[in-house]
């Protein structure tokens, strides 16, 4: 069984300082990674799938279970794309903000 969910991550220049001991953080655009996580599966990704080597994924992870699944040996994990660019204001919830 696996579901989907986003991480979102605004993306940030260094602090500045604009007075004495009071910084500023500039923020443009935010990534918004697509993250599958796995209650139980068989089927685990290659290195070719990650970004490195030419696929769509930054990280995967995952943990051995208990159990067969099927006859095969199960896990459970995350596995992460590659970020897709995003306006602030398009984040759902609304714009990022300090």
């Amino acid at each position: 069984m696996s579901t989907e969910g986003h991480n979102y991550k605004t993306r940030t220049s260094g602090p500045f300082p604009i007075d004495g001991s009071k910084f500023i953080v500039h923020t443009f655009m935010a990534e918004d990674y697509r993250v599958t996580y796995h209650e139980s599966t068989t089927v685990l990704l290659n290195s070719s799938d990650m970004a490195g080597q030419g696929g769509e994924y930054v990280s995967a992870s995952y943990n051995g279970l208990p159990y067969l699944l099927n006859g095969q040996l199960a896990f459970t994990g995350q596995e992460v794309e590659k970020p897709i660019y995003l306006d602030e204001d398009s984040v759902p919830g609304g714009a990022v903000s300090f």
